[in-house]
């Protein structure tokens, strides 16, 4: 019986998706798993994968279209059955972003045109590209591809130094400059009076002073990757619906150091962070005061089933927030080793497809920074947000005498609407318990 494949929602931010490459061709055999298509979301190209076995009978979308969430893309049956008609309207046309269409053995998508106003690329030698080993297998991120569209650079040409060879932006920004950034420079130096370099005159036998002048900045103007248009949208309606309400507080972690200095010798231990234990004591806090892993909607207070923590991850001109679903429930070491894997899939682009979906709770960590606390905004669905800030040696007072702590302060962000300064109070305080004696996290 033939079964209908519909957009699905790929992150909690998701409504709309742009078909990049179909991975599979009408008449393919499809197992449970397969990977159908590669799609451009507002957070990450993620990977569609099907549910059901059979033969991909009719492709509704085609490469480059963007479609809603929950639209019929696709039909997959029994070879030869009729393919019924197609329950929703037809895919909307492109974005203002067109997305050229590639091959369907590439599983990422080639790079877009250049703007009608921009110069046309270079011309391509017969030699094989820099970038993959197959002509036309170019991988390049989106914000990469954008970059180069816009300067009329040819992507074959530029070595990339992500993962797997794949070309990101520092790429695309270093192989713009050489001889064409000489020749603006040489140009902006001319503009402003002359060489960049002045020589005055020797008096005698004293050397002559040299003067360099500093390059002028350039001046420029480019669309917004459609992550940061994402982000830029969800702040706007953060800060302008969700009621923010702030409580610092103040915590030891001496003991935190010792254990995970005990700990990340051990194999299942391996690659233990500060972070990973910050992590397992903010879901057992939340457990015991639920009322924090809530979030209003309509005039209801929404008390979710689950405690699953949103990581906040930067990654190339944005943030991805991979979840760690059920984390109240997870010994330490599988949070260390499930956490791990979220996070690196995030930076390197390759999230698995409920990677991203889910979040109750998040924790944004700055720790690795000399940042001694900040606020963080509240993501639209849920209530609350935890901000990290480093671990620094302080003087404090103990039993009436000065000592040297490790102090790390953490600054809970709450919606006023459904959480009261006591709630929160209460909160930081076990969570403040749970990292002072960290024994009680392996409990």
């Amino acid at each position: 019986m033939a079964v209908e494949i519909t957009m699905p929602q790929l992150s909690d931010t998701m409504d709309q998706g742009t078909i990049l490459t179909w991975l599979k061709k009408e008449g393919d055999t499809v197992d449970r798993g397969d990977e159908l298509a590669e799609v451009g979301t507002d957070k990450a190209d993620l990977p569609i994968e099907s549910f059901h076995q059979g033969t991909l009978l009719k492709i509704y979308a085609a490469e480059g279209t963007t479609v809603q969430v929950g639209e019929v893309i696709a039909v997959v049956g029994e070879a030869g059955e009729a393919v019924p008609e197609k329950s929703t309207g037809a895919a909307t046309a492109a974005s203002s972003e067109p997305v050229a269409q590639a091959s369907s053995s590439n599983p990422s998508p080639a790079p877009s045109s250049a703007p009608a106003s921009t110069p046309a690329p270079a011309p391509v030698s017969a030699a094989a590209p820099v970038n993959g080993s197959q002509p036309g297998r170019i991988k390049a991120s989106p914000l990469a591809k954008k970059l180069a569209a816009a300067k009329g650079l040819d992507l074959s040409s530029v070595q990339g130094s992500g993962e797997g060879g794949r070309i990101v932006k520092r790429d695309v920004e270093s192989a713009g400059q050489g001889s064409a950034g000489a020749a603006v420079a040489i140009g902006a130096a001319a503009a402003v009076g002359g060489a960049a370099v002045a020589v005055s005159q020797s008096h005698g036998n004293q050397p002559s002073a040299v003067t360099t002048q500093a390059p002028l900045l350039s001046a420029s103007s480019q669309p917004l990757s459609r992550m940061r248009q994402t982000i830029a949208a969800r702040m706007v309606e953060a800060t302008s619906t969700i009621p923010h309400f702030y409580l610092t507080s103040a915590i030891e972690m001496d003991g935190v150091v010792k254990l995970r200095k005990s700990l990340k010798s051990l194999p299942h231990y391996d690659g233990l962070t500060f972070n990973h234990v910050i992590i397992k004591a903010v879901a057992l806090a939340l457990r015991k005061f639920p009322r924090i892993n809530s979030f209003y909607s309509e005039g209801n207070m929404v008390q979710p089933g689950n405690v699953n923590i949103g990581i906040i991850t930067a990654v190339e001109d944005g943030l991805l927030i991979p979840v760690l679903k059920n984390a109240d429930q997870a010994h330490l070491a599988d949070i260390v080793d499930d956490a791990k894997g979220l996070v690196n899939r995030a930076r390197t682009g390759r999230p698995k497809g409920d990677d991203l979906t889910g979040a109750s709770f998040c924790i944004s960590n700055v720790g690795a920074l000399p940042i001694e606390s900040f606020t963080a905004v509240i993501s639209p669905g849920n209530g609350g947000i935890l901000a990290v800030g480093q671990i620094a040696d302080e003087v404090v007072a103990s039993n009436g005498e000065p000592s040297v702590k490790k102090i790390m302060r953490v600054t809970l962000s709450v919606d006023h609407r459904i959480i009261d300064g006591v709630m929160g109070a209460e909160f930081l305080a076990e969570l403040k318990t749970l990292l002072e004696d960290p024994v009680l996290l392996l409990a």
